[in-house]
């Protein structure tokens, strides 16, 4: 398991997205690979959840100025932004009634 401020990976290789098939160092992650919103090796706790909802606010103010970005900037925030409300949409805690 391996805790990040943003999410927590419990690392299995064989769904693993840091790595290739053929990866001889499959016993680790390749940090420098991860893909966080995509692995299905992600897993949130509510500090987790509360950093990315903090990060997602920054990308709000961020973009409350959008006239004033760079059309690429811009772009990336943008595309940053609908990735990670979409995570998070997708992985909303479940309460029981």
């Amino acid at each position: 398991m391996y805790l990040g401020t943003f999410v927590t990976c419990v690392y299995n290789p064989d769904r693993a997205l840091c790595r290739t098939s053929n990866d001889p160092g499959a016993g680790q992650p390749v940090l420098a690979d991860c893909q966080p919103l995509a692995c299905r090796n992600t897993a949130l706790t509510p500090a987790n959840r509360q950093a990315l909802n903090g990060h997602l606010t920054k990308l709000e103010e961020a973009l409350a100025n959008r006239d004033r970005l760079a059309p690429y900037v811009r772009h990336r925030l943008e595309e940053q932004h609908r990735e990670t409300a979409a995570f998070l949409a997708r992985h909303a805690p479940e309460y029981a009634e």
